[in-house]
């Protein structure tokens, strides 16, 4: 895929992708938060229906107790004195007030109080009732109201005096006939009713003096005072308040709502009763509470269809938008993104060029932006490529030269290491008394330290163990010098006075600053007789005592610039007794802290192993070197002999 089209691709993922989302997110928490708005105002108002109602009882209450501050008189009759009818209503309406309009009637019911006889003279004089009184002020004042129609008089028009109505008031109440059983026990269970909806009986007690004399109770239906309860309930944006009893039985204010309830999915609209779990439509959000006095759900169903259009609508309208900006700046892009791939395109066609070998492209573009930036580097490194291969191949011969000069080198080395192994005895001497071992390892390709062995006629065995300073050509010199001056009487002269002897004839040759350590030691039957040259201490195990003893003999390198002195130490040896010869590469060795194994370590080690053969020794001590530098090469040459008297000699 071309880098434009790659641009133009990433372009779009990179703006209509996060566009999307971010539109998505917003319609999302747009829709959560306006459904959680609604939720908590229709919770308000479903709150306030409880409170309405309970408000509404409380007045009831407050209201109905008023009355029972009448007097009696007004209410029940004896054999003296007989109850006025229209002063009963003209009293209970104005006690009563706003709240008149809810109650439907009172029910006043007598007790015997004092001896006093209380019956109520309704219908007939002289015939007692069924102990109970009822009172429609309705039908009252239809009853005057109709009378004054037939006079062709309003209410406010008549000017008919208060006694003329109170009259009227009077004869029709003493018109209804005395309720039966039937009509009481309904009223009672319509009583009941109320009190099971509303969650109290608006009753009041009537008093004569000190005494009750009876009971007055307003029977309030509860449809009407649902009605005023969910009248006041805000509908300014489609509410629809609703109340639900035990039952499922619905209330509602107006009868156009139980259609929407149905629609909703909260109401059977054939019998009118909830249904006990509903299907909701999710355009609309219907929130109940329970008003725990009464047992009545309050509940308010708010549509929301219309305001989840609008943000569904406002969601796709951002989107839109967004997208013609995306067009507009992707237009842009593609404008900008031609631009970029022309100057790509001189900076492949020069890198193709340099690929093929052509050292002298260049890449023609001179704008200040990176790929102007771009460019000049990549002539820069042309340049310096050139350059680079002008010296690469000046360095190749310089490097074929030296490779040369090395191969030379290493053939005399490797000629020098050849001549200095030839220098060393091909085989271990065979002694019938001693038994004998070697091991040398050396730091480079020819190394400084040089051992031998010299047998005289009568059995005497003299080993040589020498260390030339440095390494290279210069130690396998010294070497070969102290070889040669060495073999011609070394198994035979004393050893002090020979290298003494030694000393004096390397001093004649001039040879600088090259010198050699060297020790002498010859064993002769049981004793042993040593000579040193600034070498390390001779080391002998007493197997008898098993203790190493240590013997540091004085006396400069040969080759030094003064005329040194060397002195002979000899002793007896014993069965099985142990004598190690080293070079300073052992005890100098170096681990990685820079500690070196120092001339204690040593003794102790040579000790550790002097009880084996002596190859056996050799390569134990080897083991050690090793495990003390932890793997790392020696940086001098390293070298073992070890002479061990045989047992019974």
């Amino acid at each position: 895929m071309k880098v434009r089209t790659q641009l133009v691709v990433a372009f779009l993922l990179l703006s209509v992708v996060p566009l999307a989302a971010l539109v998505l997110y917003n319609y999302a928490t747009s829709q959560k938060a306006f459904r959680q708005a609604v939720e908590s105002e229709s919770w308000v108002l479903a709150e306030e229906m409880g409170e309405r109602l309970e408000s509404v009882r409380r007045d009831l209450s407050q209201r109905l107790e008023g009355l029972a501050k009448l007097p009696v008189r007004a209410l029940v009759s004896s054999q003296e004195d007989e109850a006025d009818p229209s002063q009963v209503y003209i009293e209970l309406m104005a006690q009563m007030g706003d709240m008149s309009e809810l109650v439907e009637s009172f029910e006043f019911t007598p007790v015997e109080t004092s001896g006093v006889e209380v019956e109520l003279k309704v219908v007939v004089e002289d015939e007692p009732g069924h102990g109970s009184f009822l009172i429609y002020p309705s039908e009252l004042l239809a009853g005057a109201l109709e009378k004054l129609e037939r006079r062709g008089l309003s209410l406010e028009e008549s000017g008919i005096s208060k006694e003329y109505l109170e009259g009227l008031t009077r004869e029709a109440i003493r018109t209804r006939q005395v309720l039966e059983t039937a009509e009481l026990e309904a009223l009672h269970a319509r009583g009941q009713e109320m009190e099971a909806l509303l969650g109290t009986e608006f009753t009041a007690p009537v008093h004569r003096g000190d005494e009750v004399v009876g009971q007055l109770k307003a029977l309030v239906p509860p449809v009407h005072l649902l009605r005023q309860v969910m009248s006041r309930t805000s509908r300014d944006r489609g509410e629809v308040p609703y109340a639900r009893d035990a039952d499922g039985n619905l209330y509602l204010d107006q009868p156009k709502d139980r259609k929407l309830l149905a629609e909703i999915g909260l109401a059977d609209a054939s019998d009118g009763l909830a249904i006990p779990s509903p299907s909701l439509s999710p355009d609309w959000i219907v929130v109940e509470t329970l008003d725990a006095e009464s047992g009545l759900t309050f509940g308010v169903a708010r549509p929301v269809r219309e305001s989840l259009r609008g943000i569904r609508r406002t969601a796709v309208e951002n989107f839109t938008y967004g997208m013609g900006l995306v067009l507009l700046a992707l237009i842009g892009i593609v404008g900008l993104s031609k631009r970029m791939t022309s100057k790509l395109t001189l900076l492949t066609e020069g890198a193709e060029r340099l690929a093929e070998g052509d050292l002298e492209a260049r890449v023609p573009l001179a704008s200040r932006d990176e790929f102007g930036q771009l460019a000049r580097t990549f002539n820069r490194m042309a340049q310096e490529l050139r350059q680079h291969q002008d010296q690469i191949l000046e360095q190749e011969v310089q490097q074929r030269l030296l490779q040369a000069e090395n191969e030379r080198k290493s053939d005399e080395l490797e000629e020098a290491r050849e001549f200095q192994l030839s220098l060393l005895p091909k085989t271990l001497p065979s002694h019938p008394e001693i038994e004998v071992a070697v091991l040398m390892r050396t730091a480079t390709e020819v190394g400084g330290d040089y051992y031998d062995f010299f047998t005289s006629e009568t059995g005497a065995l003299t080993t040589v163990i020498g260390d030339a300073a440095g390494h290279g050509a210069r130690a396998g010199t010294m070497v070969t010098v102290v070889k040669g001056l060495l073999t011609v009487n070394a198994a035979e002269a004393d050893l002090a006075e020979l290298l003494g002897g030694a000393a004096a004839a390397i001093k004649q040759m001039n040879l600088g600053r090259m010198n050699m350590a060297v020790t002498l030691v010859r064993i002769d039957g049981r004793r042993i007789t040593i000579s040193a040259a600034g070498m390390p201490p001779v080391l002998i195990h007493r197997r008898a005592a098993n203790r190493v003893e240590e013997v540091a003999l004085s006396g400069l390198p040969l080759g030094s610039l003064a005329e040194p002195t060397y002195l002979e130490w000899d002793s007896p040896l014993d069965s099985g007794d142990t004598v190690l010869l080293m070079t300073d590469g052992f005890p100098e060795l170096m681990n990685p802290e820079q500690e070196p194994l120092g001339y204690e370590r040593a003794s102790s080690l040579f000790q550790g192993v002097a009880d084996g053969t002596p190859e056996e020794i050799t390569s134990q001590l080897a083991e050690a070197a090793r495990e003390w530098t932890r793997g790392q090469p020696p940086m001098d040459d390293l070298t073992f002999v070890v002479l061990k008297m045989e047992e019974g000699a």
